[in-house]
């Protein structure tokens, strides 16, 4: 019995191109681009890893302290994870505002005028 090959439904396929509708626009969009950070949100991101660091000073590490915050910060209708933790620490990703106002409260009003002033704390 013979075998015969796979039918290739790509090969039938003919796709335009948009770019010739867009007057020579490139419609492809640059990865590292998009993923780089503005210079205010890099400065709220690591001021706000500085106040996760002040908020559990037992902490010895940065697992130790993802767990703990994540521990903390957990509620039961919104849980966080230590690797979320972990990806604020490392100015990765940025805070929902809930979870920014709740580590204030950890670490006390001099955290709100160090955020208003940074230059107040040093």
């Amino acid at each position: 019995m013979q075998q015969t090959a796979p039918h290739n439904l790509a090969s039938n396929v003919s796709v335009r191109s948009t770019r010739d509708q867009h007057k020579g626009v490139p419609l492809e969009k640059s990865f590292r681009k998009s993923r780089q950070p503005k210079n205010g949100e890099d400065a709220e991101r690591a001021r706000f890893a500085r106040l996760l660091w002040r908020a559990f000073p037992d902490a010895n590490s940065e697992n130790e302290l993802a767990e703990l915050a994540a521990m903390v910060l957990t509620s039961e209708s919104r849980p966080v994870d230590k690797r979320t933790v972990r990806n604020w620490l490392r100015c990765e990703n940025a805070p929902h505002f809930r979870y920014v106002i709740k580590v204030i409260a950890l670490v006390g009003a001099e955290a709100v005028f160090q955020m208003i002033d940074p230059e107040v704390g040093e």
